[in-house]
């Protein structure tokens, strides 16, 4: 139970950084390219453009690696849903209201994912 417990965090940790990648950095060079447009800043800087070019490569693998990753949360939840750890002699609290917690964790988890897939849609296609 230790292993799989340790496996979670780290995953969870590995999904909050690919978050970082995918969601976090678009939305600075988004900001800064709105800053520049409102006239807020005189103009974008020229390694920022260029990061931002360079990134475009790798929004398709972001994203497939974020569905990958989210969906994989999804199944460890309703798995976790179906174990009953008090059932084997534990004698700790009732897992249930944790396990809501995560699903709550899931569902906006979720969302931003779909907010992320729709903005990419709505500005790629």
């Amino acid at each position: 139970m230790q292993r799989l417990q340790t496996l979670t965090k780290w995953m969870a940790l590995t999904s909050e950084i690919s978050h970082f990648f995918c969601c976090g950095i678009p939305i600075v060079f988004s900001l800064l390219s709105l800053l520049a447009s409102a006239g807020i800043i005189v103009t974008l800087p020229t390694e920022i453009n260029t990061l931002h070019d360079a990134m475009h490569g790798y929004e398709i693998p972001m994203i497939t690696t974020s569905a990958l990753i989210l969906a994989f949360g999804w199944a460890l939840h309703f798995y976790a849903m179906k174990l009953d750890c008090r059932s084997t002699g534990c004698g700790h609290e009732p897992c249930a209201p944790k396990k809501k917690k995560s699903s709550k964790i899931l569902f906006v988890a979720t969302a931003l994912f779909v907010i992320n897939l729709t903005g990419y849609f709505a500005l790629h296609s």
